[in-house]
């Protein structure tokens, strides 16, 4: 499962905000911590709850936030919501976190909320607008190359993001092994191989519709294939680093 996340300047250091996600159980904790030379304005919008919460990050600064099974949201610099968007999601019966970074307008028009590329998005939407901060995410343990890798996005239409609501090939996940899920699962209730079997990782909705994307909850479906479990090797202390500049 996801552990750790940073927040950073992304230009001259590479290194100026950073935030740190910690698995404790069930939960995880992202560490925002702001290394940019002005505020960073942290807001958390839920999926179907539109109403934000947002906290202050200070040059320096650091907030921590502890996220929950089932959880579907995002996290963006910055009150309006025409913005880029990092996106955190819990769903499914195994230990998952499913990540992902979008620069997809906000406020799709009716008859548009499968924009089939960033341009007509741009050209049927409210905003027009989905990026507005470089954000670079970078996993420091239990990295595999393709599902828990490296995300950067320093530019409109990036590559590492989102750029239409069909765009799955761009969610990526961590998951904790079988055998820590079987331990933990162990400590409440038996399992048998025949649940171990059939439990496996459910892809949740994008967490970008919660920035108003028309009927957004339907345009990110399940087709993303789950993580291969024999591929990723979780430790204790998984850690990501997110940079994020100022332009």
């Amino acid at each position: 499962m996801v552990r750790l996340v940073t927040l950073a300047n992304a230009f001259a250091a590479m290194a100026a905000s950073t935030a740190v996600l910690t698995l404790a159980g069930s939960d995880f904790t992202i560490t925002f911590k702001n290394g940019c030379p002005v505020d960073i304005d942290l807001y958390n919008r839920l999926a179907s709850v539109y109403t934000d919460e947002n906290e202050c990050i200070a040059p320096g600064g650091s907030v921590v936030k502890t996220i929950g099974k089932d959880f579907e949201g995002h996290f963006r610099n910055g009150s309006n919501d025409a913005a880029t968007l990092l996106e955190i999601a819990t769903k499914g019966d195994l230990h998952v976190v499913w990540f992902d970074l979008s620069v997809i307008p906000s406020h799709l028009n009716p008859g548009f909320e499968f924009c089939k590329n960033l341009d007509e998005c741009k050209q049927n939407s409210k905003s027009g607008i989905g990026f507005n901060t470089p954000i670079q995410i970078t996993p420091t343990s239990n990295t595999n190359g393709k599902n828990c890798r490296e995300l950067t996005c320093l530019a409109d239409g990036c590559e590492d993001a989102y750029t239409f609501p069909k765009d799955d090939i761009k969610t990526h996940s961590n998951q904790q092994p079988q055998e820590q899920q079987q331990e933990q699962q162990e400590t409440t209730a038996p399992v048998t191989a025949d649940d171990q079997a059939t439990n496996s990782p459910e892809q949740a909705e994008s967490a970008y519709g919660p920035s108003g994307v028309v009927d957004s909850e339907a345009t990110k479906k399940d087709d993303t294939p789950a993580p291969d479990a024999q591929n990723i090797k979780m430790v204790d202390k998984m850690k990501f680093s997110m940079f994020v500049a100022t332009t």
